[in-house]
């Protein structure tokens, strides 16, 4: 094609080479509808498609979150109550999701499959320009709100899924506190909404106004298309054009986002988030101070304010923090820098404060700016942020989300804002401008423009309250019953009605037509051999290597698994202690932030946790191991295996203010990661109460938590007996017995590794310690865990192993029939909640979840009726082979380099083979409908041995305390 060429309406503006992605780059524009399209050509297999429309919000009711739930709720040519359920168990997809930011909606799929791919497309176009929620206020009622009543003595609730996901997301004060900056940043443009919608201002959302979005921003005019992967793009532009662009002509869409107008001088802001009310006060507010700086389109000065950012916020070298924890103005510090709306804002919050410090904070943060302008920053902390960055920008690896996703989200960063989609994709120069910038003083001068002569400055304070989580329900309990006393009879029946007519819709099956509208591959189109994983067990020097060889474009992944199962149980804090401050002390050669620099100029990361690994079919079988994971350049192998001899060997655990502030850093990042990971608590906990691995993992987990808070309240008893301690427990893991290394790297490089290994073993002594024999009280429990949370995370399960029953390959189709048929319809389309899960695994556990949800005794009714519906349960062939489609979906994910040796690192650590996973895969292919039917006995008695934990609201559980054993606040 050249520059102006017209194929199927789609005229040709630019073309360019971008190596960076190693693509061709095109940038079409559909001339009749004004559709705009990107594609990026290369010989990559997981093909992507996206379709993104500019949807700037007016107010806080969400709807742009709401509509894009609900475009996927039935289409003209899908006429199914829920195609992208259909669509997930189906399909063979890479990706399929839909995401809604601040200021635009993205639907993005990915295949390696064609016929998949193209499936994918033709779904997700009908859905997002002909869906049936324009006409059905059903749809609107059930993704966002409706009142909830079913006899006319009830009172009025509120309801609906996106209602229910915010009530979860804003109760995480952090969620809470991004959502007041950006209200603090922007009063006057789009971004002053909160664009996923507040619970307070959602029922403030008409039929009326949801449909006039939709219909005011869901057009070509309005569109972002993008294609990636290897395809024929002519046969795509035809497609594109003949099905859905030819027919609609351009118009006008005002969907341009408008700057804010900058401010002259510093603005404060109050707000309020709930705790429990059996939480302390004290040190629990949150400090932000937040700037306005930049511009979208100028990625050059985008990338050094993201190194600054690193620089001098996100690293133990970092000066500005250090400057901030130093003051002991809170328990942590954090920093971010939002790139992906027109002017990006970067925020510094202090976490574990008190408000009356909010002026110290301001004074000290400009203070040390200062200093740092006029002194000049260190160089090599400079340079140890830009060699992470360009380590990060290299690897592109995205884990289990397609680069070519990633990709288009990142060209949306300027193609939005009417620049050009490419812009955002290119580094290379960009990288040698940020080097050159290290010889003069290129990153003072940003300092100095967008920090200290930057009056666009926000000071955002967030309070704890014990009183307003009740405050707010009574307020609106007030509000409902005002509401519906000033109904008349009439008006409380026909919402009564509504909400059963509703509850009729959900529960009603798609007729066989419409399920026959969704198109389905064939089992035949599924490759019935498992991939072999590329590892190759050897010996170095008498120690277990897997040589996972694998193509890592000049990257090593090294893990090291030491054997801890000669650490005490008494110690096992302790253990889990050290794996969070590993690195991040002296060692004897280097301080912590000479150390932190060293780790970002020669390696791409180096982390440390603690594993407990469970063998195949051996329920109480328990390896505990230390596990390091680093990566680095293939050249720079010897660099980081001499980085790792001086942590393990030679950190010095001395420091009482540096170990104090990293267990107040612990400390706040349990706090602040639990309203958003309370379904994986709720899943270790009921582990935890079978299986001596579960219990061995979950200390790390709560009862870690609460060591750490003990360890800091009599911190000087606790810190005298740590080196005599921790002298013990390094002698017992850090050394060569039962030591496994874990390489990642292609043939060629193994010798490299080899010789970059050595000396590191070397270094390990040759102890031996005795296995410990660790006694935990194994138990059915069931536990409420209260917090200030407005939703619940529901668990139920068991350990099936251990009731005689046998792991097979169809209960991973059950995983999908249940997520995306019984627990979808039950417990999301019905109760509101954002999501459920259910897992079975090799180890015999097996748990069922619910994620932000509404309801608590309702949920584990459904949990306990899943019997019941598998004894029921009749599918068609059809159906049963969706079902099919989609585990392997699961299954066959497309795996990074990295992924790749870690899961050969897994299989053998858990004892499955090759042919294990082939078994599995072949019981998948040949599931049937008896074969589902017959785990009903096993999930019957997995249920009634009544294994429950509870995450939620403190209200709620205790409205419910006869359901448990023991109720406590869960930190």
């Amino acid at each position: 094609m050249n520059i102006n060429d017209v194929v199927s309406g789609f005229r040709l503006l630019r073309k360019t080479s971008i190596k960076e992605v190693s693509s061709e780059a095109y940038v079409f524009e559909h001339e009749k509808s004004g559709a705009r399209l990107f594609f990026l050509e290369n010989d990559d297999d997981n093909k992507v498609f996206s379709i993104a429309f500019r949807t700037p919000p007016v107010d806080d009711t969400g709807v742009a979150h709401i509509v894009e739930h609900s475009v996927l709720c039935g289409s003209r040519k899908y006429p199914l109550k829920e195609p992208f359920v259909e669509l997930v168990k189906g399909s063979l997809n890479t990706f399929l999701n839909a995401m809604t930011y601040p200021d635009k909606t993205i639907y993005p799929v990915a295949s390696r499959n064609d016929k998949d791919f193209q499936n994918l497309m033709d779904v997700y176009l009908d859905a997002v320009f002909y869906p049936q929620m324009r006409e059905n206020p059903q749809v609107l009622m059930q993704e966002g709100w409706h009142y909830e009543i079913e006899s006319p003595e009830e009172p009025l609730r509120y309801s609906g899924v996106v209602y229910n996901e915010m009530k979860g997301a804003l109760s995480s004060p952090d969620d809470l506190l991004e959502s007041r900056i950006m209200n603090s940043l922007y009063p006057d443009t789009t971004y002053g909404w909160e664009s996923g919608g507040d619970p307070e201002h959602i029922p403030e959302l008409t039929q009326e106004m949801f449909t006039e979005f939709h219909g005011k921003y869901y057009h070509p005019s309005n569109s972002y298309i993008y294609l990636y992967g290897d395809m024929d793009i002519e046969e795509k532009l035809a497609y594109l054009d003949r099905e859905y662009l030819s027919h609609y002509d351009r118009i006008p869409v005002p969907s341009v986002i408008e700057k804010q107008e900058l401010f002259t001088e510093m603005r404060r802001r109050t707000e309020s988030y709930p705790v429990g009310t059996e939480e302390s006060t004290e040190e629990k507010t949150f400090l932000s101070l937040n700037w306005l700086m930049g511009d979208s389109l100028d990625t050059e000065t985008i990338m050094g304010l993201e190194i600054l950012n690193h620089a001098l916020l996100k690293t133990p070298a970092a000066p500005l923090r250090k400057a901030l924890i130093d003051a002991e103005l809170g328990s942590d510090v954090d920093s971010s820098f939002e790139e992906s709306v027109l002017q990006p804002f970067l925020s510094i919050v202090v976490a574990n404060s008190e408000a009356d410090r909010a002026d110290k904070f301001y004074q000290l943060t400009m203070d040390t700016l200062k200093k740092l302008v006029e002194e000049g920053l260190d160089k090599t902390l400079l340079e140890a942020s830009i060699n992470l960055l360009e380590f990060r920008l290299r690897e592109a690896d995205f884990g289990s989300a397609p680069k070519g996703l990633i990709y288009g989200i990142a060209a949306m960063k300027t193609w939005l804002y009417d620049g050009q989609p490419e812009d955002a994709l290119y580094y290379e120069k960009l990288l040698v401008r940020m080097k050159e910038g290290l010889e003069g003083r290129y990153f003072e001068e940003l300092i100095q423009k967008f920090f200290l002569d930057n009056n666009h400055v926000t000071m955002v304070t967030l309070t704890p309250s014990k009183t307003l989580a009740a405050e707010r329900e009574a307020a609106q309990e007030k509000l409902l019953a005002e509401k519906k006393a000033q109904m008349s009879q009439q008006q409380i029946k026909e919402i009564i009605e509504a909400c059963k007519a509703l509850k009729e819709r959900q529960q009603a099956e798609d007729s066989p037509e419409a399920l026959a509208s969704i198109p389905v591959l064939d089992v035949a189109d599924i490759r019935k051999e498992a991939y072999e994983l590329p590892v190759v067990e050897k010996e170095l020097m008498g120690t277990k290597v897997l040589h996972s060889k694998v193509d890592t474009h000049g990257i090593g992944y090294l893990n090291l698994y030491f054997d801890a199962g000669c650490v005490s149980q008494e110690h096992l804090p302790y253990l889990y202690l050290l794996a969070e401050l590993m690195g991040e002390v002296d060692t004897a050669e280097h301080s912590y932030a000479e150390l932190a620099n060293l780790k970002n100029l020669h390696t791409g990361g180096i982390s440390y946790d603690v594993v407990s690994y469970t063998r195949k079919g051996e329920p109480d079988s328990c390896q505990p191991k230390f596990r390091i994971k680093a990566k680095a350049l293939v050249k720079k192998l010897p660099h980081l295996c001499q980085l790792l001899q001086e942590i393990i060997t030679r950190s010095v655990f001395t420091d009482a203010k540096r170990i104090r502030e990293l267990l107040l850093q612990v400390q706040t990042e349990v706090e602040l990661s639990l309203q958003r990971s309370a379904h994986q608590v709720v899943s270790g906990r009921i582990a935890a109460y079978l299986t001596p691995a579960g219990a061995y993992a979950d200390q790390g987990g709560l009862p870690f938590y609460h060591f750490v808070k003990d360890f800091l309240a009599d911190f000087d008893n606790h810190f005298a007996k740590l080196p005599e301690i921790f002298g013990e427990v390094l002698r017992q893991v850090f050394n060569q017995k039962d030591l496994l290394v874990s390489i990642t790297v292609p043939e060629a490089d193994y010798r490299s590794f080899e010789a970059a290994f050595a000396p590191l073993r070397q270094s390990l002594s040759r102890l031996t310690f005795p296995k410990q024999r660790y006694r935990w009280k194994l138990a059915r429990r069931n536990e409420g865990l209260t917090s200030s949370s407005r939703v619940q995370y529901v668990g139920k399960g068991a350990n099936f192993l251990k009731l005689g029953y046998k792991y097979t390959g169809s209960m991973r189709v059950l995983e999908t029939l249940l997520r995306y048929d019984y627990f979808w319809t039950k417990i999301r389309v019905q109760g509101g909640a954002y999501g459920a899960f259910t897992s079975f695994n090799r180890s015999g556990m097996m748990n069922f979840g619910s994620y932000r949800d509404p309801n608590l005794k309702e949920t584990i009714e459904v949990f306990d009726s899943t019997a019941d519906y598998l004894e029921n349960f009749a599918a068609s062939d059809r159906e049963m082979t969706k079902a099919i489609i989609g585990t392997i979906s699961g299954v066959d994910t497309p795996l990074t380099p990295q992924m790749k040796g870690e899961m050969a690192d897994n299989c053998y650590l858990r004892g499955i083979s090759y042919l294990d996973r082939q078994q599995m895969r072949t019981e998948i292919l040949t599931t049937r409908q008896g074969d589902i039917k017959a785990l009903a006995p096993l999930v019957r008695a997995c249920m009634k041995e009544n294994v429950l934990c509870v995450f939620g609201g403190e209200q709620k559980i205790k409205e419910n305390k006869k359901l448990f054993g023991a109720v406590a606040p869960a930190l």
